[in-house]
């Protein structure tokens, strides 16, 4: 271990800028706490295993391994060999492949159209031909995206045929691009085809041959094929009595690759780290230098990790795909992302020419449906075990927090404005439902739980659940625990937006547009409706009783039928994400909008049938007005369920 003197020119240069200082991380420091950190998590069973890297002005500080590569075949993780799947860090890579054909004259402008740049496909009207390269990399696109198949079961050649690109991009744009800022993997997607096209290479070699392997990374590449590559890091969930569970892998498809597909040992995402940190200031005859600048300028470098876009002033924007942060009075640049058992942050430090990676393996049980039931009952891998200690509960779980708040300081938050920005927000309460959908597919309802209630507690302070909202200034609300959240009115549609962040958007939503609301009727609907069955001890023949009986028999039977169709054959209930909805599977989810477009129809036959059969059988006694009371709640429950379909659109044939 050593320590190292910061040359004096480079400290007054900073203290003339008067705005940021540089940290010097300590080789012993670093070390003795990654240790108290991640020791004790992975003894408890916390985390299966971890990793953590960091370099300063080109030298490791630390790379060190904690825990299991496989924890259930006892094989340590090893930040040499252990491959893990570096998932959303890997926008950075395709961030630095369309800013390296710019620096070679291949793209002119980041703010050219992308269409002016695609041969196999081409975004539509009407917003198509405004989508430029710089809105792609800030997520601004207006594309939706939530629904994007991630992966695929089929072994498909790269780069991809036109037909496969067109099919992927369905959804097209949603919104005006530059309107808001809006997480899509989508987006990203299209970013690797501008890069294949324009290169005329896959994605997947462009970026080994001209971004993995000129720096030196030795193992790392994009991974889009149907099987797990050798040492890949195995996430496991742990059960209260101790037993591991695997997370199952899912493939990455070719196009969305760039959005996830990297895999790496630590050591080679410490050297692309560096890479990223590298000094501006460094000298024509300093080798590592010109290394890096053979891959992509310091300009671009620096270009990519500014702020370029923001949904407020008040937030601290997005770069290209990379987040612009404060800690302390340091600037830190960082991409974080996270896969089904597999988290990741890479940062980098501008001003200290530093650069940290820190990724956990763990994964979340998966129980069955026997699993659950066995609980009820006090048997099964649900029941803790009585010679096993529940893990110490530890007040931060967070390493890269923990690692920020130790070595830099807390985070900053900008300065929040003086006056409303995009229209005065008075009330804030109500309920925000995320623009992370497609609002024109049945896709809509992948993003029916993704709901935020802002409301008042007894003492009249602003609330989501038991944290407290403190405005800070107009439509800018900070949370007790470390959070902001920013309201403003767009005055082209009228829409309030609450933004959590630089690409996270959520729109107030009310009455019947609330999917809580839409879903709390549909729910009773369904569970009234089902007294349909009870059409059997109806008394009497009748034309309309014989119609009404069969329609009610038929949604009920529906109800049944929809949600074995939607999960039977799986193991686990969260099966569906990792079975058909990360590899666009969508066969069985068209299935069960068929059947729920056929369980509209026969309560809208039910409705249609109701007046008559009151006219037909308008006899005195209880047993008449039963049946009459009966058949008016069956139709109300059929109602009932409509706004919900409506919403998610899965009425009518949507793709």
């Amino acid at each position: 271990m050593f320590s190292r003197v910061r040359p004096l020119a480079l400290g007054l240069l900073l203290l003339a800028q008067g705005a940021w200082s540089a940290v010097e991380f300590d080789p012993v420091a670093v070390e003795r706490w990654a240790d108290e950190f991640f020791e004790p998590r992975v003894a408890a069973g916390v985390y299966n295993g971890a990793s953590i890297g960091v370099v300063q002005d080109g030298e490791t500080i630390l790379l060190k391994g904690y825990g299991f590569e496989d924890q259930r075949r006892a094989i340590p993780l090893d930040p040499a060999a252990t491959m893990i799947r570096m998932c959303s860090v890997s926008k950075t890579f395709a961030a630095t492949a369309l800013l390296q054909l710019r620096d070679r004259g291949l793209i002119a402008s980041l703010d050219d159209p992308v269409n002016r740049y695609l041969k196999r496909y081409r975004l539509p009207p009407p917003h198509g031909d405004q989508v430029t390269l710089r809105q792609l990399m800030t997520h601004s696109s207006g594309m939706a995206g939530h629904f994007t198949p991630q992966g695929t079961k089929l072994d498909i050649p790269a780069p991809v045929a036109a037909g496969v690109v067109a099919d992927l991009f369905r959804e097209n744009i949603e919104r005006p691009p530059g309107a808001i800022g809006q997480y899509a993997n989508l987006g990203v997607a299209l970013e690797s085809v501008v890069i294949e096209d324009v290169s005329g290479q896959s994605m997947a070699a462009y970026v080994k041959e001209h971004i993995i392997a000129p720096l030196g990374m030795t193992a790392a590449f994009m991974h889009h094929a149907t099987l797990p590559p050798p040492r890949l890091a195995q996430p496991y969930g742990r059960f209260p009595n101790g037993e591991l569970q695997p997370v199952p892998f899912y493939p990455k498809h070719p196009l969305t690759a760039a959005s996830g597909g990297i895999i790496a040992p630590p050591r080679d995402m410490l050297t692309y780290a560096a890479f990223l940190a590298a000094s501006d200031a460094a000298s024509d005859a300093d080798d590592e230098a010109l290394h890096h600048a053979a891959v992509l300028s310091s300009a671009s470098r620096r270009e990519m990790q500014r702020r370029q876009f923001g949904n407020h002033p008040a937030d601290a924007g997005i770069g290209l795909h990379f987040y612009p942060q404060i800690w302390g009075s340091e600037r830190y640049v960082q991409h974080g992302c996270g896969l089904p058992g597999t988290q990741s942050q890479l940062g980098v430090f501008p001003d200290s020419n530093a650069g940290l990676v820190i990724s956990i393996i763990r994964g979340s049980i998966n129980p069955s449906v026997l699993d659950l039931v066995g609980a009820l009952v006090g048997v099964g891998r649900m029941v803790p075990a009585e010679s096993a200690p529940p893990p110490p509960e530890f007040e931060q779980n967070n390493p890269y927090r923990a690692f920020l708040e130790t070595f830099v300081g807390p985070r900053r938050s900008p300065a929040a404005p003086s006056e409303a920005v995009g229209g005065a927000v008075d009330d804030v309460v109500g309920r925000y439902w995320t623009e992370r959908r497609s609002m024109r597919s049945f896709a809509a309802v992948f993003a029916a739980g993704s709901v935020i209630e802002i409301g008042r507690d007894a003492e009249g302070r602003l609330v989501r659940g038991d944290v407290e909202l403190r405005r800070v200034g107009p439509g800018v609300y900070d949370l007790s625990d470390g959070r902001r959240y920013l309201f403003r009115a767009q005055a082209e549609t009228g829409h309030v937006y609450l933004h959590t962040g630089p690409s996270s958007a959520f729109r107030k939503v009310s009455g019947l547009g609330d999917p809580g609301r839409a879903g709390q009727l549909a729910l009773l609907g369904i569970v009234v409706s089902l007294s349909a069955f009870g059409s059997l001890l109806w008394s009497g023949v009748g034309t309309a009783k014989r119609w009404l009986r069969r329609n009610g028999l038929f949604m009920s039977a529906l109800q049944l039928a929809i949600p074995v169709a939607a999960f039977a054959g799986y193991t686990g209930i969260a099966d569906i994400a990792y079975i058909d909805a990360f590899n666009g599977a969508i066969g069985r989810l068209v299935f069960v909008v068929v059947l729920l477009n056929l369980f509209a129809l026969s309560g809208l036959g039910f409705v249609l049938g109701v007046v008559p059969a009151w006219r037909a059988e308008l006899a005195p006694g209880w047993r008449s007005l039963c049946w009459r009371c009966h058949i008016s709640l069956l139709a109300i429950a059929a109602v009932l369920t409509w706004p919900a379909l409506l919403l998610f659109n899965l009425l009518g044939v949507n793709t």
